[in-house]
């Protein structure tokens, strides 16, 4: 019992350096990119030695894929968490766009990170595989959604649930970019509504 409890505050350290290295490593992916990102520039934003980094990670692309999963998997389950069966489909496609646009606007550096994920796994075949399993997991929650909508008559049903998927994915992301890119002229705040109106009137039965 003893033993348990002295390896208790050693776990807590562990999770606390590895949380302060994955924190700084967004800093660097984002500010730099993956290919200039240092081992070096991260341990160094961290406050750590690279004996700290490789006790954790294996290597930047290790650091990478598991900074990918981590933050992807958050998001996902507080997608499932928000989105209510009950409530009609424009509620549950409102609730989806105010999450990931506003996992934008909270977080600055959540965008150029994304594009950089995107960008890295056409480098890369491991985190092409994780960015294609994330995806799937996207689909997987929307999939639900959309045959719970038209089982319950709220959704049209002459329309292939597979790319319905694949448009609303695309719509969310191609927002992103131009918010990234132009932010003066493409605000996110102001597309959730519009964007949620415009899509419900697509599936909306007829």
């Amino acid at each position: 019992m003893a033993a348990v409890l002295n390896d208790a505050p050693r776990r807590r350290r562990r999770e606390e350096t590895r949380t302060r290295l994955m924190e700084a490593a967004i800093r660097v992916f984002a500010g730099a990119g993956f290919e200039r990102a240092t081992v070096d520039e991260i341990v160094r934003q961290a406050g750590f030695s690279k004996g700290a980094f490789y006790v954790h990670f294996e290597s930047k692309d290790d650091l990478f894929r598991a900074m990918l999963e981590e933050r992807i998997s958050h998001q996902l389950e507080a997608f499932r968490q928000g989105v209510d069966q009950t409530l009609p489909l424009t509620d549950n496609v409102r609730t989806i766009l105010s999450g990931v646009f506003g996992l934008v606007r909270n977080d600055p550096q959540w965008a150029p990170l994304f594009l950089e994920f995107g960008a890295h796994a056409a480098r890369n075949d491991g985190v092409r595989q994780q960015l294609a399993t994330m995806y799937e997991r996207w689909r997987e929650i929307l999939t639900d959604i959309l045959i719970r909508s038209r089982e319950a008559g709220r959704m049209r049903k002459d329309l292939d649930i597979t790319f319905i998927t694949m448009v609303l994915i695309a719509a969310v992301e191609g927002c992103i970019l131009q918010s990234h890119v132009a932010p003066e002229t493409v605000r996110l705040d102001k597309m959730v509504e519009p964007l949620t109106l415009t899509l419900a009137e697509w599936l909306a039965p007829e």
